[in-house]
Formats: C-alpha cells, sequence, structure tokens
C-alpha cells in the first residue's frame, strides 16, 4: 500500500497518469492478453518515447529499446508529424552518438531515418527532380542538413560530450564508416538516404561529406550482399544526378575554392560505374536490381562527359544489351538501358577512331572470358559491330 501523505504535500507534487507505456517499453507484457509495445496509445506513445529518452540517456537498454519500438510507429504519417514537432530527430541522434559502439542501437536508429525522411504523400524512393530542386516534398527533418561542427584532422568533432550543433549527415556517416563491415547496418544507411537524398538541401550535404563514397564504400565490401547492393544503387540513382545548375558544396573545398556537385561526381563516376556493372554481374537473375543499376548508369549518361566512362567500363555495353535481351517486360529497365546504349552508339558513330578501339577492346574483353570459362573465342566481328 502507498504511505498516506498529509494533503499540502499532495497538493505541491505534479500529478501522474498510469505509467502503462512505459511498463510496456521496458518490458514485455505479463501476459497474452496485455498490450504490447506494438500496441501502444498512439496519441501519446511518441511522447513517452522522447520523455524516456531524455530522462534516461545513461542507460543503454532504454535507448535501445525506445528507438527500436519506433519504426512501427513512424509507419503513420501523422505520427511522422508528431516526432518532428518534438524533437524526436536530435534525441535519436544523440543517442547514436552516446553509444557510437552499438550495433543495434544504430540499426534501429536508420530504420528510424528511412520512415521520418519518407516523402509526404509519397511513395518509398521517389526519384530526385531537378526541376522542383528549390521545393521539397518530403518530410524529412531540417536537422540533418544543418551546418556541421568544424572537421578536425578528416573525422568528425562531434562526441558524446559535445552535442551542440549536430548535423545528422555527419553522424550517419561517421556510423557508416565505423561498422563498414556490418553488412545489416549498411544497408539500412543506404536505404535512408534514399530518402534523404530527395530534398535538395540534404542531398547537397550528403554528396559534400562524403555520402557516395560511404555508399560505393559499402557496395565494395558487401558484394554478394542484395540488399547492400539493392539499396546502394537506389540510393545512387538520385546522388549521382547532378543540378542543372552547379552548386558550390560549403563543406568540400578544393584547391579553387569549394568544390560543387560536378566535382564530387568526376571524382567517383568510375569507381561508381565499375561497381554498379558487377552487382548487375552478381544479381543478374534479380530482374529488380538490374532494374535499379539500369537507371543509375541511365542518369550518369545524361552528361556528356561521363560517357567516355561508361564506354570504357568492362561489361558495361554488355551487360546494358544482355539486360535488354533478357528483360523484355520491364519497361522502366528497357526505356533506361535502350536510351544509355543510344548515346553510346551515338558517340561512336561520330568517332571512326574511337569505334575501332571500343571494338578492339570488346572483342579483347570477349576472348578473357571465354578463357577463364574455358569456351571457345567469339567468331571475330559479332554483335557488336
Amino acid at each position: 500500500k502507498r504511505r498516506a501523505e498529509p494533503a499540502e504535500t499532495m497538493a505541491k507534487k505534479p500529478r501522474f497518469g498510469d505509467p502503462m507505456i512505459t511498463r510496456n517499453l521496458l518490458g514485455p507484457p505479463a501476459s497474452k492478453s496485455a498490450p504490447s509495445q506494438l500496441q501502444l496509445t498512439r496519441s501519446c506513445a511518441i511522447f513517452s518515447i522522447v520523455n524516456w529518452m531524455v530522462a534516461y540517456p545513461d542507460v543503454e537498454g532504454i535507448q535501445i529499446k525506445c528507438v527500436a519500438t519506433l519504426p512501427v510507429l513512424l509507419e503513420d504519417e501523422a505520427q511522422r508529424l508528431t516526432a518532428q514537432r518534438v524533437g524526436l530527430v536530435e534525441v535519436v541522434l544523440r543517442a547514436m552518438l552516446r553509444y557510437p559502439d552499438c550495433l543495434k542501437l544504430h540499426v534501429a536508429a536508420f530504420h528510424a531515418m528511412v520512415l521520418l525522411a519518407r516523402p509526404l504523400g509519397g511513395r518509398e524512393g521517389m526519384l530526385f527532380d531537378n526541376s522542383n530542386a528549390e521545393s521539397s516534398t518530403s518530410s524529412s527533418p531540417g536537422l540533418l542538413a544543418r551546418s556541421p561542427s568544424p572537421v578536425r584532422g578528416g573525422s568528425s568533432s562531434l562526441s558524446g560530450s559535445n552535442l551542440n550543433g549536430i548535423n545528422g549527415v555527419i553522424v550517419m556517416l561517421d556510423s557508416m564508416r565505423h561498422f563498414e563491415n556490418e553488412a545489416e547496418l549498411q544497408a539500412m544507411a543506404c536505404w535512408a538516404m534514399v530518402n534523404l537524398a530527395l530534398v535538395p538541401a540534404q542531398k547537397t550535404m550528403i554528396l559534400s561529406l562524403g555520402g557516395i563514397e560511404a555508399t560505393t564504400n559499402a557496395m565494395r565490401r558487401h558484394p554478394k550482399d542484395f540488399d547492400v547492393q539493392f539499396r546502394a544503387l537506389f540510393a545512387l540513382i538520385n546522388l549521382v544526378v547532378a543540378s542543372k545548375i552547379p552548386k558550390p558544396l560549403s563543406f568540400s573545398n578544393g584547391p579553387l575554392g569549394p568544390n560543387t556537385e560536378k566535382d564530387v561526381l568526376d571524382a567517383t563516376v568510375n569507381q561508381v560505374s565499375r561497381l554498379v556493372v558487377i552487382a548487375m554481374k552478381n544479381f543478374c537473375s534479380r530482374g529488380i536490381m538490374l532494374n535499379r543499376a539500369c537507371l543509375v548508369l541511365h542518369n550518369l549518361a545524361q552528361s556528356q562527359e561521363y560517357l567516355s566512362v561508361l564506354l570504357w567500363t568492362p561489361q558495361c555495353y554488355q551487360m546494358l544489351e544482355w539486360c535488354i535481351a533478357n528483360y523484355p517486360t520491364d519497361p522502366v529497365l528497357r526505356r533506361s538501358a535502350t536510351g544509355t546504349l543510344h548515346r553510346l552508339q551515338v558517340l561512336l558513330s561520330d568517332n571512326q577512331s574511337l569505334r575501332s578501339r571500343f571494338l578492339e577492346s570488346i572483342r579483347a574483353q570477349d576472348e578473357l572470358t571465354s578463357i577463364q570459362n574455358n569456351a571457345p573465342p567469339p567468331v571475330p566481328g559479332g554483335q557488336y559491330v
């Protein structure tokens, strides 16, 4: 029984409601009939989670449990808006900084970021539109595009004891580098970037702070993981679309001043095209993977300067032809692959010397492939002529 207290003392103390949600968050239900954390009262669940994360920042178990509960709630658009109003994004980022080695918390946090960045009224993974570059149709949190703290020695100066001026992109990319060998986290982080890159300010911040490099690093370290490759390709679809007017990247400087989006793409296009083709070859039986890969190559081909890169990327031309021949019922794949091939063919038709060198390169690649597969070499002057 609760000890009786004087009426004056009771009047001074704040009154609290039944902590049902709190009990559900801290442990499993006592019986099958009791509500679980998946059946929280939606009108106050987000508020309860934020309050507990703020009240017990040093209790790792509470932080993990709260963050892991978020994805179920954030599927609801109204709950995503509530989460942003009460500052959930910053609370989650602070938890990631406070526990930099907790893989489970970081994976759950990235899952929450995926949903927080989902476009309002839109579908998952919409494509970046240059014509709408100055507006935003996403509910993604503005905190993620905040100017970062100064960087010293190539790494972020943010730490568990310095949480002022958090930049969400820095926190997320630092986590990707720290857990670079964890496929589940890499896939979830790339998934978050799919939606984050829809907002121009956040896309610029991702490019400025090494988002493409982090994505390609995930592809390079996990070449046979379907989720990593698929989400990374999905993220690159938006990241490799350069703005019509090159934008300076305030936090990426070159010898002549601030870099632009084009400078970043120029430095990474060779690696991106090579890794895309490797993913296409490793998952040639998965049409959805080839669909995304062809979209990445199509977006790169929109720049005349990158056509030569695609032309000389080993097996790129052949894989585009193979996709068209083997996936005739996928209209998006066929449209993007056909458009890329047409641009490459126009480039070859205008330069006799380039065409001759390209055909010789194709024959050499086919002969090497035949030798590796212990098959007879192809007949000279084949389909590529």
